[in-house]
């Protein structure tokens, strides 16, 4: 058999797929695409379009059911794990051990449990409409060995005044024009006193403070480690403490724009928020 011939003239994300299928690799469930159009198919792609912000519905992704909250954010949810696949790794074993803080409506939980089906996933997330759509999700998909919080990821178990915006952009710091609800937190780091496959999280800013916190516990226990970093244009830039911090444990990183600045220099902050990375850090 010709591989080399077979990939030639394909788009990288369908090289990678080919190559999958081509040596037996174990499929996700739902396969990676180019396109937001092509995972989608045109007719729903087209239908999620001409839907208004915050209006609620479900799409189909062969066998998988998705109910959303939110047609915009669910588009780029799906753009973000299903065609960059910003969380895709391989793993030794077959039942990896994975938190995701942040989780929405569950789009990740999907993903890593089509791709390991009998992982053990601790899925946290405050804001409430989201909450609702997470567990429907799981049940509509019939994931197994998925734990649910309704709670904010902190750095103690309390409660704490949380912005919601109907949609993936809801934290623990206000916002102009935001609604304040109180929310349960929790303190994750009784999760990490074993080993963790992978650890994600995207909480709005708040990583700032709870990385910090739970930084010994990460050095010590997790393999894999994604955050969303969000850099806010009235604060102090952590980044590089927290890279130093982790490159001293023997943790190698990889950035990428989650939200791209084409003009870095003169982009001007439309809110609070003037950058925003995807940090991948993984035991060497």
């Amino acid at each position: 058999m010709d591989i080399a011939k077979q990939l030639m003239d394909l788009s990288p994300r369908k090289i990678i797929n080919r190559t999958r299928r081509l040596f037996g690799a174990e499929s996700n469930g739902i396969e990676a695409c180019d396109s937001i159009e092509n995972l989608l198919g045109l007719e729903q792609f087209n239908g999620l379009r001409k839907m208004s912000r915050f209006s609620h519905g479900m799409v189909e992704i062969g066998d998988t059911k998705i109910y959303f909250n939110d047609p915009t954010s669910l588009v780029g949810m799906l753009n973000e794990i299903f065609v960059r696949e910003n969380y895709q790794f391989s793993s030794n074993s077959d039942q990896p051990y994975i938190l995701d803080c942040g989780a929405n409506i569950g789009i990740g939980v999907i993903y890593l449990k089509k791709r390991f089906p009998k992982s053990v996933i601790h899925a946290f997330e405050p804001e409430p409409v989201a909450f609702q759509f997470l567990k429907k999700n799981i049940e509509a998909n019939k994931l197994d060995n998925v734990y649910v919080h309704n709670s904010a990821v902190w750095i103690e178990n309390g409660e704490i005044e949380f912005f919601s915006d109907g949609s993936w952009g809801g934290g623990i710091s206000e916002k102009p024009g935001s609604k304040l609800i109180k929310v349960p937190t929790i303190d994750i780091n009784k999760f990490l006193d074993r080993h963790v496959d992978f650890l994600k999280m995207d909480i709005e800013g708040a990583e700032s403070k709870v990385i910090p916190h739970l930084a010994d516990l990460i050095k010590e226990n997790v393999s894999r480690f994604f955050f969303e970093w969000h850099s806010m244009k009235d604060s102090k830039q952590d980044l590089g403490q927290i890279l130093s911090m982790f490159g001293e444990a023997g943790f190698r990183y990889h950035i990428k724009e989650a939200a791209i600045r084409p003009t870095p220099f003169d982009y001007v902050p439309g809110g609070q928020m003037d950058s925003q990375l995807d940090v991948f850090l993984q035991r060497s």
